[in-house]
């Protein structure tokens, strides 16, 4: 059953975020915790997660406290939502509605299943196990949203919390979640790590088109679309966008990667130990070796070239989705490259052209395409046809088949 709650939108340096009010019922249906943990699996180590093992002697004399008469928990319970890839059909979401020509945002929440972490907070929630229901509907709770948000800025917020905390170990805190008190060496980055730094650098360098352009916010265009007016700025894409599509041409499995290397002493730590794991990213080898510099310049290159050749005002793709679509097609174009094929500045700037010149044609703002996972979709399968990199003849639906053949005008 959907439930919406009233949310009122923050905006920080860092990013978006929501506060509302929840039950303690409510919120524990939709949100789980992460532990840091070691476990052998196939004689080999693994860890994961990022908070601290609950400490159910600590739950329990929360609980205590939760039912005296004077119990009060004012600080907010940080959640980061939309966390389990496998549950898009509960998608949490950002949707405006206009009361007394008043414009107000609603968390929408299509079903009471868990698709949210808890960043901070979690013996403050999960003390409400040790209560009745009845105690945990009754009593409401302040609660602080990211949605959306990549797993290297959720250890970036706990760390930020807890660092100065005394029961929080700094070294945990920093160590986990590869934000060291000393400056680490480019080469024990993690792909996620190096993914963030490249995002950062697109976002402030001045050649890049996407300077000024990447927020911290939601995956939604919807949301973006007012972020954009309120920072005046002309268009603007999400954090998790970029991030996201830099993992796909250096990892096939981010947190296989950085787990190995967390288990890795630092001092031997490096890219190059990743080596034992093969791997489909066609830019994966530029990452084992360090050279970060052309995995940018590629992306500088790349995007700059889909720029001048593609961007209209409002064209959808330069918004969140559409630079989705763009990353699995700079993916698939470096995917058909030979293995020897020069990946150079010279290749992008006189080959990405020509690839794009075959996509300007086709209407994006048809109704054909759409903010959506079908629209993407559409999106993907229409500029990798016009670059000959698919065949719309592989689609089944014969009726979808006929609107691809009427915008490619073919």
């Amino acid at each position: 059953m959907p439930n919406k709650y009233k949310v009122l939108q923050i905006n920080q340096p860092l990013g978006v975020f929501y506060v509302f009010k929840i039950t303690a019922f409510e919120l524990l249906q939709l949100v789980d915790t992460e532990p840091y943990f070691l476990s052998l699996e196939n004689d080999n180590f693994r860890n994961g997660g990022i908070q601290r093992r609950f400490d159910e002697g600590r739950g329990r004399e929360i609980a205590n406290f939760l039912r005296s008469t004077e119990s009060a928990l004012p600080n907010s319970i940080i959640v980061a939502g939309n966390t389990k890839n496998n549950l898009e059909q509960c998608e949490w979401k950002i949707i405006q509605e206009i009361k007394d020509n008043c414009e107000e945002n609603y968390l929408y929440i299509p079903e009471f299943k868990i698709n949210g972490t808890v960043i901070d907070g979690q013996h403050r929630l999960f003390s409400f196990k040790h209560l009745n229901i009845e105690e945990q509907k009754n009593y409401e709770l302040l609660c602080t949203l990211y949605l959306d948000l990549p797993n290297p800025y959720q250890a970036y917020i706990f760390a930020t919390i807890n660092m100065n905390q005394r029961k929080v170990d700094k070294s945990l805190a920093y160590e986990l979640y590869g934000y060291d008190l000393n400056d680490e060496e480019s080469d024990k980055w993690s792909p996620e790590k190096l993914a963030v730094y490249l995002t950062r650098k697109l976002n402030t360098d001045i050649n890049s088109i996407f300077k000024g352009h990447i927020l911290l916010a939601a995956n939604n265009d919807e949301i973006l679309e007012k972020l954009i007016e309120e920072n005046s700025i002309n268009w603007s894409i999400s954090t998790a966008a970029i991030v996201e599509g830099i993992l796909s041409l250096i990892t096939n499995n981010a947190k296989r990667d950085r787990d190995e290397l967390q288990l890795t002493s630092e001092k031997e730590r490096k890219r190059s130990n990743l080596k034992i794991f093969k791997s489909t990213a066609p830019l994966r080898n530029y990452y084992i070796e360090n050279n970060d510099l052309l995995i940018y310049t590629i992306l500088i290159n790349f995007f700059e070239a889909s720029y001048n050749s593609l961007f209209k005002e409002n064209s959808i793709l330069f918004k969140t989705v559409g630079i989705q679509v763009q990353f699995i097609v700079l993916k698939k174009i470096l995917q058909q490259l030979d293995v020897d094929k020069d990946i150079s500045v010279k290749y992008f700037t006189e080959n990405v052209q020509d690839y794009f010149d075959n996509v300007k044609n086709v209407d994006f703002e048809d109704n054909f395409f759409q903010l959506s996972g079908v629209g993407k979709t559409r999106m993907k399968n229409v500029i990798l046809s016009s670059i000959n990199l698919f065949d719309i003849n592989d689609i089944k639906n014969k009726n979808e088949l006929k609107e691809y053949r009427r915008i490619l005008n073919i």
